[in-house]
């Protein structure tokens, strides 16, 4: 490595939810690896990738919303320090983390949206089980070499939840309702579970399991915890008050208890993670107690039940291997070194990058207010177009129509 070349990479750049940043963090520790640069990982008050504020920063916590969550990762008490000797590079544009998250194949997919929908569809039809596997793996080694740790009062808090309600055998259920829409997946994953769905799935259990003494819930639905404490009367634990919502709107959006609902998130999957069986739908705090815990069996409804049926479009075959040649060009010229950029100065959540044209990294401030767009053919102008160009193909391979219902 050249005397003056980076040798850190700031991870600063993530999604919203609580879950989702982690994923983001991962994926840009996945590239740390691939490009030999260690990572400082720095949630600040933005969240960057759509440039609202992060849902779960609170300022009475500390400046970095990783610890509060999370052991520290990298020198961040040094950063001022390293980005005065030009030792730190983040990512150039929001493009690059639309990159890692939907176009690169190296990375942990937590939904199979981007490349994994258009190039290889693993979002509809029968359950791709070792697809999966192999996305859940790419998580575990951060796990299992301890870059990824859990703050101990956060574990504590769960082995006291554990060791007080789960007495004998413990169903598990995920249940997401408050903002799940279709970003990228298509209607089948991204459609709501509604409890009733679950019914038939728990009786099952509960009459081949006559030992199961509780059923634990992690949900964002208030009133669908009230519908399984009708249906399942005794029955029913859960953790979570905070992060319940009460109607169709995410409770991370709210400006109080901030960092107190992203506990419970992780507590809600990591208790998740302990339960014998998990009947989940597709969402993230499920898939993350799959990644914890391999060794624990589940149904996922949404591949279960499929009311939408797949259509590939006409161009398809030819728009397929035209992504994949896409995605490899850009994750070259990204990771030779387009995709990230100098970091200038760090103050608070104001970053600046580029010392030949210094700018702000966070793009947005408030509702209406956007970045100013890079020259062009700059790098983050280069990286915004193949963004672009790739969700355009994307878009022309599936169509969907609706499975005719068989008679009863």
């Amino acid at each position: 490595m050249k005397r003056n070349a980076p040798r850190y990479l700031l991870i600063c750049n993530t999604s919203d939810g609580l879950v989702a940043q982690l994923n983001g963090v991962v994926i840009q520790l996945q590239l740390a690896r691939r490009m030999r640069l260690e990572p400082i990982i720095y949630l600040h008050e933005r969240s960057n990738y759509f440039g609202g504020p992060n849902p779960y920063f609170d300022a009475s916590r500390g400046p970095n919303a990783w610890d509060y969550y999370y052991e520290p990762v990298g020198p961040a008490q040094e950063l001022s320090t390293l980005v005065a000797q030009g030792q730190v590079v983040t990512l150039t544009t929001a493009s690059e983390l639309s990159r890692l998250y939907m176009w690169e194949r190296d990375s942990w997919f937590m939904n199979p949206f981007g490349y994994y929908r258009s190039v290889r569809n693993t979002a509809d039809g029968d359950y791709p089980h070792e697809w999966w596997q192999m996305q859940r793996n790419h998580a575990r080694q951060f796990l299992a070499d301890g870059t990824v740790r859990f703050q101990k009062p956060i574990l504590d808090q769960v082995d006291k939840f554990a060791s007080e309600n789960f007495t004998g055998i413990t169903l598990g259920l995920q249940l997401r309702g408050s903002d799940k829409f279709d970003f990228g997946t298509g209607p089948n994953l991204s459609r709501k579970v509604l409890p009733e769905e679950y019914f038939p799935q728990i009786d099952q259990y509960l009459a081949h399991n006559p030992g199961c003494t509780g059923i634990f819930v992690a949900t964002d639905q208030r009133q669908w915890l009230k519908v399984l404490e009708e249906a399942y009367p005794g029955k029913i634990l859960s953790f979570s008050q905070w992060s319940l919502s009460d109607s169709d709107e995410n409770n991370f959006h709210l400006s109080d208890k901030k960092a107190a609902r992203g506990v419970e998130v992780l507590v809600d999957f990591l208790l998740l993670s302990r339960c014998a069986y998990i009947i989940k739908c597709h969402a993230a705090v499920g898939e993350m107690a799959l990644t914890i815990s391999p060794e624990v069996d589940y149904l996922d409804l949404n591949y279960a039940h499929q009311p939408f049926e797949a259509n590939a479009r006409l161009m398809r075959p030819l728009l397929a291997p035209s992504i994949r040649a896409i995605c490899t060009i850009w994750g070259r010229l990204a990771e030779s070194g387009m995709g990230v950029t100098k970091v200038v100065s760090v103050d608070a959540d104001r970053i600046i990058v580029n010392p030949s044209d210094p700018r702000e990294l966070n793009t947005k401030r408030g509702v209406g207010h956007h970045a100013v767009r890079p020259p062009v053919m700059s790098r983050s102008f280069v990286s915004d177009g193949f963004d672009w160009l790739l969700k355009v193909l994307a878009s022309r391979c599936y169509s969907y129509t609706t499975r005719v219902k068989a008679p009863d």
